[in-house]
């Protein structure tokens, strides 16, 4: 199933006797389990009663049912969370698939497997269809929309160039963005619920000085695949090339052997000021600064 469309299902209440989420993104299932919760269990003092959150190889199978098979105290639903099912094998789990043919309605089994699962396992062969919910990798206009929803549900109001502006600073990562627009609200006061342009300015200060340390660290180590896409992230942001190119040769009057490294940064300073391309120019440059 679409996860868009389960989850504007599942917070309309409509959520099955047995979910199984899966895919590569772990922070958008865990963020989706815990707004489920929220929906089935809206009164946080019901949470320690009719909510169990299970590893699969401490409980086992019949662990994992005998708390799907326990009935709600307080909340119309109780709600079971069972993590690293995907790790039992088929012997393991034939317990908990009988159950899945016939699961308790009064429980919500979330099953949270965060990985792609192959068509063969087990776990798609016995959870229905319409049950399995593909967690995708965001990118583009869903996930500047999936940010915007995320902000929603936190209190703030997240305009659309703010979040662009975000994940043209932070990257595609959710987790690093959930947590940077938690940043944002708070630059604009304790009481702010309006996120745009100038509350993500106010915390890119910092980011950059974050990602322009990573660089230097990243070609200390000759690490490229690191700086390349840190290099990248500082030139999408608006960092002044030239400043990114006198902290490399900072760097490089510290480096061994100083004086090649040096010559490299000066030649790469030349071409930008004939008028030289500043992207493919400082590629080269870090590219060439990790190969030395």
């Amino acid at each position: 199933m679409n996860y868009g469309s389960w989850l504007r299902a599942a917070e309309a209440g409509q959520v099955a006797a047995v979910t199984l989420l899966h895919g590569a993104e772990p922070f958008l299932i865990d963020e989706a389990v815990a707004r489920i919760t929220r929906v089935l269990i809206p009164d946080a003092a019901e949470l320690v009663m009719s909510r169990d959150v299970l590893e699969a190889r401490e409980a086992g199978a019949e662990g994992i049912i005998r708390a799907a098979q326990t009935f709600p105290w307080g909340a119309a639903r109780r709600v079971v969370i069972a993590r690293g099912v995907e790790a039992l094998g088929p012997r393991q789990a034939e317990p908990l698939v009988e159950y899945l043919g016939q699961p308790n309605p009064a429980t919500a089994l979330l099953l949270a497997v965060p990985q792609i699962l192959a068509s063969s396992h087990w776990l798609l062969k016995a959870v229905p269809a319409a049950s399995v919910v593909d967690v995708p990798r965001l990118s583009g206009r869903s996930l500047i929309g999936w940010l915007r929803a995320h902000a929603a549900t936190e209190g703030l109001e997240l305009a659309e160039d703010a979040a662009q502006l975000l994940v043209t600073l932070v990257g595609e990562e959710p987790a690093a963005l959930a947590a940077e627009l938690g940043k944002a609200a708070l630059s604009g006061g304790a009481n702010n619920t309006r996120i745009g342009v100038a509350e993500i300015q106010a915390v890119v200060g910092e980011h950059r000085s974050r990602e322009i340390f990573e660089l230097t660290r990243a070609v200390e180590l000759r690490d490229p695949g690191s700086a390349l896409p840190l290099l990248d992230r500082l030139l999408s942001a608006g960092e002044e090339p030239l400043r990114i190119l006198a902290i490399l040769a900072g760097q490089a009057r510290r480096a061994t052997p100083a004086a090649s490294r040096l010559a490299r940064c000066w030649k790469a300073e030349r071409r930008l000021k004939l008028g030289g391309l500043a992207r493919p120019e400082l590629c080269l440059l870090v590219a060439d600064l990790c190969a030395d």
